[in-house]
C-alpha cells in the first residue's frame, strides 16, 4: 500500500488556486478567486508594523536594568524589600536578597505571621463597612510621609495573636488594629491585612524561600 503524504499545511494554497493566481496578470482579478480567511492572511503576509511593535517591546524589557538591594531606599519598608524579592528572577537570587534583611525584626514578624502556623491571629475576618485603609493624606508609595510605618508598629501584633505578650480586651484589640490600618501608608496597610489572613501578596515569596534564608517557620 502506498504511503500517504502529510497533506498541505493549514492555510496553504491548492494547485487550482495557484493556477488562477498565475493567470491574474491576464485579466483575472483577485476578488474573482475564492479564498478562505487563512489563505488570505497567508497571501497578505505579516503585519510589519505589529511585528516591529513586538520587537520593540521585547528589546525594552530586555534592556530594562534589573534592580538590586542598592536601589532600595536607605531604610526600606518590608513591602519594598519583598517587592524586590518578587521581581528578582531565580530562587537563589531571591534567597540572597532576603538574607540581607532577615535580622530585621519587622521582616521576621511579617514573614512569621504569614507562614508560621504557630502564629494565630485573634482578629475577626474582614473590615467594617465603609472602612478606609491607609493614611488619606499620604500619597501612594510615600512611606516616609505617613504618620506610621510598619517598621514602627509591627510589635503591635503582640496584641493580635494568641499568647502574645501584650494582652487586652477583644474590643480594645480590634480598635488598635483598625487605628493601625488607618495610619499606615496604603500598601503597608494592605500588606498587614494580607499577613493577618495568613496570605502572602508577593506570590514568589514562599515559605521555602524564607526557610532557605534561615528563617524558622516550622513547628518543632
Amino acid at each position: 500500500m502506498a504511503k500517504r503524504g502529510r497533506g498541505r499545511p493549514n492555510g496553504s494554497l491548492n494547485k487550482k488556486t495557484l493556477e488562477k493566481l498565475d493567470k491574474s496578470s491576464n485579466g483575472i482579478k483577485e476578488e474573482d478567486i475564492s479564498l478562505g480567511e487563512t489563505q488570505k492572511t497567508v497571501l497578505k503576509g505579516p503585519d510589519m508594523e505589529e511585528a516591529h511593535d513586538i520587537i520593540d517591546e521585547v528589546i525594552k524589557k530586555e534592556s530594562k536594568p534589573k534592580r538590586t538591594v542598592k536601589d532600595l531606599p536607605r531604610n526600606p519598608s518590608v513591602v519594598e524589600i519583598l517587592g524586590l524579592v518578587e521581581e528578582t528572577s531565580g530562587k537563589q537570587a531571591k534567597v540572597d536578597i532576603l538574607k540581607q534583611f532577615i535580622e530585621r525584626q519587622d521582616v521576621k514578624y511579617a514573614l512569621k505571621a504569614a507562614f508560621d502556623p504557630r502564629v494565630v491571629f485573634t482578629l475577626p475576618e474582614g473590615l467594617p463597612d465603609g472602612f478606609v485603609i491607609g493614611d488619606p493624606d499620604t500619597p501612594d508609595g510615600a512611606m516616609d510621609m505617613a504618620p506610621e510605618r510598619f517598621i514602627r508598629v509591627f510589635k503591635r501584633m503582640q496584641y493580635w495573636v494568641e499568647g502574645g505578650s501584650a494582652q487586652t480586651s477583644q474590643p480594645k484589640r480590634e480598635e488598635i488594629y483598625l487605628n493601625t490600618l488607618r495610619s499606615l501608608e496604603k500598601s503597608e496597610a494592605e500588606f498587614l491585612i494580607a499577613i493577618k489572613d495568613k496570605t502572602m501578596p508577593f506570590k514568589s515569596v514562599t515559605k521555602e524561600i524564607c526557610e532557605l534564608a534561615a528563617l524558622d517557620l516550622s513547628p518543632k
